[in-house]
């Protein structure tokens, strides 16, 4: 089972005034309003416990690291929190919560993440991206990798900008939370139970799946050239009204203006993003984009 033991989080807990002095300055300058993200505190808590907390709607961001893809995590602010964060960047009064509030402040709670992501980095000398982001108003669904947690780290933050607004929860499954420790062995992280190393038999190196395997059968398709297209919207319309289209017609599609546009390599979703002008040519900017196997497997069925 996956425990994080006192020992790693006396590790993590060091680090997290870095992390979230970072956020703090990202996502100030996403909202243009001066954010404190302060007085973190780390704990292990058993993931009963957690679910029985985190009953009610509530900001859901997920993400993982780009180089761990299937170790997603999640942050999360309470329905009165992003109520009153609204509230705070709109400059006008939000007592609920909604997908058009989630669509007003997007970008502020992207900047949280490349706040972590640009925290990590820097305490591992690396360069952190998030993939698989997804931004909801929803109960919070624990994603397959915490829901296998015996424990997940977590940590609150206070959220307060010239009054208090909040709490912030940031919750890891313990693989995350080494990596971000610089842990690479995990007797060094205190583990209860000691290390076996079993002998590999025929059977175990038949069924083995190493890196190299992948980027090997990755190699066989660096060279197929695909189609990169951009989808501001769609609409449907009739056969009558698409004969009376003229110049000067409007079309109204079925995104709100500000919403990210869909990138589709051929044909099929890979990314999200915002966009840009580049000196004279129109660009895209990545904002989210799909963990690696989403993209592998919509590439396969467009195949």
């Amino acid at each position: 089972m996956a425990f994080i033991t006192p020992e790693l989080i006396a590790k993590i807990s060091p680090l997290q005034n870095i992390v979230w002095q970072n956020v703090t300055q990202s996502a100030s300058a996403a909202s243009g309003t001066q954010l404190n993200f302060s007085e973190p505190e780390t704990a292990s808590v058993p993931l009963a416990e957690l679910y029985s907390t985190l009953g009610s709607p509530m900001m859901v961001i997920q993400f993982a690291f780009a180089h761990m893809p299937e170790n997603t995590q999640a942050v999360l602010l309470d329905e009165e929190t992003a109520a009153k964060l609204a509230t705070e960047i709109l400059g006008e009064t939000h007592q609920s919560v909604d997908e058009n509030t989630v669509a007003d402040i997007r970008s502020t709670l992207e900047a949280i993440v490349q706040g972590l992501c640009l925290a990590i980095g820097q305490i591992r000398n690396d360069t952190i991206v998030a993939s698989g982001m997804t931004i909801r108003h929803q109960m919070f669904s624990f994603p397959h990798n915490l829901q296998r947690q015996e424990q997940l780290c977590r940590t609150t933050v206070k959220l307060s900008a010239a009054t208090e607004i909040g709490q912030v929860i940031w919750l890891l499954d313990k693989d995350a939370v080494l990596y971000i420790a610089g842990v690479e062995d995990a007797a060094e992280a205190g583990s209860p139970f000691p290390q076996v190393n079993h002998g590999e038999g025929q059977e175990g190196r038949a069924g083995k799946h190493s890196a190299a395997d992948d980027m090997n059968g990755l190699e066989l398709l660096l060279d197929v050239p695909l189609e990169i297209s951009v989808e501001l919207g769609r609409v449907k319309m009739l056969v009558k009204d698409v004969v009376e289209l003229g110049t000067g017609s409007i079309v109204e599609i079925d995104k709100a203006a500000g919403e990210p546009v869909d990138v589709m390599v051929n044909g099929k979703l890979v990314a999200r993003g915002e966009v840009v002008v580049i000196e004279d040519n129109f660009g895209v900017r990545v904002t989210e984009i799909l963990n690696p196997y989403d993209r592998l497997k919509n590439l396969g069925d467009a195949a």
